[in-house]
């Protein structure tokens, strides 16, 4: 059992509440940052004309006094009425001549840069305009600015910058508290929002996962016909779908391997079922042989030998057809297509099986067209369907009988019969004579007791070239055994 923590659905949640921590935080900062700018900036345009007010005021105690001593009570009068500022009087230079700010921290820069305090008595800034801090080496603040006339008659500078450090101190200290508070803040809504609206909605996200997971623990288990939903376009669906194309294969291939067993168990029986008979005839032989050894002639000798060499070469024909009958139904073989004359191929097995008709005094024949017929197939097994044939027509046909081989164009397919004339299948064993072992009971030449296995093997061929062998036999009058291949007709 996958334990809570361990869920996909709370990983997730706690993937992105990190993330909603982190963007949170980031969010915070950024804001404060903004905020203040942005109260810099107000500050400045609240405060732009203090500079040239604090000048008029300025201007006329220091021509009366001719000194700086004389302004320190208005400037003091001035900085209790705004105590974040700090004031600075410059000469035409940006030297400082005098600074008036609140006590215990001395003036680090005996200058202060220009261009920004020119830039801001032109009104050619926008603000806020940032100027140097002479108290703070390197820092900028944003000032008020203002030129005023000096007691020797040279024009000067009212340099006024609007936050002093002493504000800096008292805004660092609550911004911080107030950072940390907003981050604390953040960090509680943030954690009880993603635990609750998180898990639930990852939850109903991940469902689809879930049900995947569900038809792996089945599948698993043997239930080999779950399948998923694949309408969904996203990655889940396309997760879906492998998962189904997984499961078919594998389905497939477990079916291929209880067929194989199947097929092995049932040719294990056949074997030792069918196999029976010749063995015990072989066995009995050879019992009789050992037993009346002494007392048999030589021609009954003869003739004992002769029948167990007939049930042994029986036998070995009937284990070599049962593998290959095996391997077909097992598509342990599986076909060659070449193009060849099909033409061609029953002329040479029609002479081949020649000899072997005219032992029996069976007259076989080719009916076949003056022009070479062409197909694509396996042309060793197509041979081996003709033979088949030929040999189940010449068991079943008796002295003076005939077997006839046609080939005929219809529809273009290529039309293969094999005709005899022997005593025909009665119309009840028609269904069944493609059937292992299967023996009709019309009659068979007494020298040929083949191992039932021929027709099947034959209709086998014919269903991997998505044909099939088709019989019309009427008692009395024959059998008819054809089958079709499509012409090629780029060689027709």
């Amino acid at each position: 059992m996958v334990s809570f923590f361990s869920r996909f659905s709370v990983k997730v949640s706690s993937l992105f509440l990190v993330l909603l921590l982190l963007m949170g935080s980031a969010q915070v900062i950024v804001t404060m940052r903004i905020t203040e700018r942005r109260q810099i900036e107000v500050d400045q345009l609240v405060n732009w004309n203090l500079a040239q007010d604090m000048a008029a005021e300025i201007e006329p105690v220091l021509a009366a006094d001719g000194n700086m001593d004389g302004i320190g009570e208005v400037i003091h009068y001035m900085m209790v009425l705004n105590p974040a500022i700090e004031i600075y009087l410059l000469d035409g230079e940006g030297t400082i001549l005098g600074f008036f700010a609140e006590p215990g921290k001395e003036v680090k820069a005996r200058t202060v840069d220009l261009e920004p305090v020119r830039r801001f008595i032109s009104g050619g800034g926008h603000p806020p305009i940032f100027g140097e801090d002479p108290r703070g080496m390197g820092a900028k603040k944003h000032f008020s600015a203002a030129t005023i006339a000096l007691p020797d008659g040279s024009r000067g500078y009212l340099y006024i910058v609007l936050r002093s450090t002493l504000y800096d101190l008292a805004a660092g200290r609550l911004r911080d508290k107030y950072l940390a508070s907003a981050l604390v803040r953040a960090l509680v809504l943030s954690g009880i929002s993603v635990a609750i609206v998180g898990l639930i909605l990852f939850t109903l996200l991940t469902r689809r996962l879930q049900r995947v997971a569900r038809s792996v623990r089945e599948f698993e288990q043997g239930n080999y016909h779950r399948r998923l939903d694949t309408s969904a376009k996203d990655e889940i669906g396309e997760l879906a779908r492998t998962y189904n194309r997984m499961a078919d294969t594998i389905a497939a291939n477990l079916e291929k391997l209880k067929e194989t067993d199947s097929l092995r168990r049932e040719l294990i029986a056949n074997v030792s079922h069918d196999l029976r008979s010749p063995l015990t005839s072989i066995q009995g032989y050879v019992e009789t042989l050992l037993m009346k050894h002494d007392s048999l002639s030589r021609k009954q000798l003869r003739t004992y030998l002769q029948v167990i060499l007939s049930d042994a070469t029986m036998l070995n024909e009937m284990v070599h057809e049962l593998f290959e009958l095996s391997k077909y139904e097992a598509r342990q073989i599986e076909p060659r297509l070449e193009r060849f004359s099909l033409t061609e191929l029953i002329q040479d097995v029609v002479l081949k099986y020649k000899p072997r008709a005219e032992e029996r005094e069976v007259m076989l024949e080719a009916g076949l067209p003056e022009k070479l017929f062409f197909v694509q197939a396996d042309i060793n097994m197509i041979e081996r369907v003709l033979s088949n044939l030929i040999e189940n027509a010449l068991a079943h046909t008796p002295t003076g009988g005939q077997v006839r081989a046609q080939l005929e164009e219809r529809e273009g397919r290529a039309l293969v019969r094999v005709n005899d004339s022997g005593k025909g299948i009665e119309k009840q064993d028609i269904p069944f004579i493609f059937d292992r072992f299967f023996t009709s009971g019309r009659e068979r030449a007494s020298s040929d007791r083949g191992s039932g296995l021929g027709l099947a093997i034959a209709q086998k061929i014919m269903g991997m070239h998505a044909s099939r062998i088709q019989v019309e036999s009427e008692p009395g009058r024959g059998s008819t055994f054809y089958f079709e291949l499509p012409l090629d007709q780029a060689r027709h």
